[in-house]
């Protein structure tokens, strides 16, 4: 088990362990370090899914809602 979390706590990247990285080297190590966490963490990752989607589907409910009946009252 131990073994195991090693491996996990271990950086995809070598320049990961460096001090000062530069601006692509930093993101990719962010990149990594969130993939970690949603691999050992799934519900956030699932969370945030449901969200996007509901938010999606509202987004298309109200770009199909007909907005005629203002035009209407005002006539």
């Amino acid at each position: 088990m131990k073994e195991e979390s090693k491996i996990n706590n271990k950086n995809t990247f070598k320049f990961c362990d460096k001090d000062f990285k530069t601006i692509r080297e930093d993101i990719l190590c962010s990149q990594d370090d969130l993939h970690k966490s949603m691999q050992d963490n799934s519900v956030g990752f699932i969370i945030f899914y449901v969200f996007a989607i509901l938010f999606v589907a509202l987004l298309f409910q109200l770009s199909t809602r007909s907005f005629s009946n203002k035009d209407k009252k005002n006539k």
